[in-house]
């Protein structure tokens, strides 16, 4: 699907590099504006509007890690954010989760994905904010899609804009078992990750609606998919 003029701020201290990236998403109808540190990413994000933003984690000074937690806590908080890394750790990618990172590539990449996955990001954001729907609702659960809320007993739970999407799509279906690569299917289209990253964000979706305590909602079913119950509910 082309991007149609989409404006996306590609955060890349690697002149070549991100002459190279710029060039192939130009090609393909977006329109690159390019920063080559932190604090001139922040400028950008603060004065203009983007769709999407592309962030090199490792950055001197201030790094994507930090970038995106400024991002988060100000006007840019709903933009998606896919992060370039050269390591693809299960620690790093769960830091770049709780740091509100919707998606990741590793180093280095076919530029074909990542036009894919920049494509897949934006398109759930625009269709993600629906109005007029009624909130889901599983035990203490409560997801708006309106507002794009999420409480769990009453208290305010933040999730990533791909955190939000596993839990609307695991609600929507609940109590059904939700295959794996259904998720996949409707979170990248035809270009699923080649890394385990599903497993990574459901664990990052745990964590987060776990953390004021209470039984986990949120069930893996291995080798099968994942599935939001009552945890009064029989396996």
């Amino acid at each position: 699907m082309p991007a149609t003029g989409q404006r996306l701020l590609l955060v890349e201290d690697d002149l070549d590099m991100a002459e190279s990236i710029g060039d192939f998403l130009g090609r393909r109808g977006w329109r690159v504006e390019h920063a080559r540190n932190g604090a001139l990413a922040l400028h950008l994000a603060a004065a203009e509007r983007f769709a999407v933003i592309v962030l090199d984690r490792a950055m001197p000074a201030l790094d994507g890690l930090g970038v995106c937690r400024v991002l988060r806590a100000g006007t840019s908080a709903s933009v998606p954010v896919l992060m370039l890394t050269a390591a693809d750790s299960l620690p790093e990618r769960l830091e770049g989760f709780e740091a509100g990172v919707d998606d990741y590539l590793v180093k280095p990449f076919a530029p074909a994905e990542l036009h894919a996955r920049l494509t897949a990001l934006v398109r759930r954001s625009e269709t993600g904010a629906a109005r007029g729907e009624p909130i889901l609702r599983c035990a203490d659960l409560e997801l708006d899609p309106s507002t794009r809320e999420v409480r769990r007993g009453g208290r305010p739970v933040t999730l990533t804009n791909m955190g939000f999407a596993i839990l609307e799509i695991l609600l929507r279906r609940a109590p059904a078992v939700v295959p794996r690569g259904e998720i996949e299917e409707k979170l990248w289209g035809d270009e699923p990750p080649g890394s385990d990253a599903l497993r990574s964000h459901v664990f990052a979706l745990r964590t987060a609606l776990d953390e004021g305590g209470g039984a986990s909602l949120l069930r893996t079913h291995r080798g099968v998919g994942y599935q939001i119950q009552p945890a009064d509910s029989d396996p």
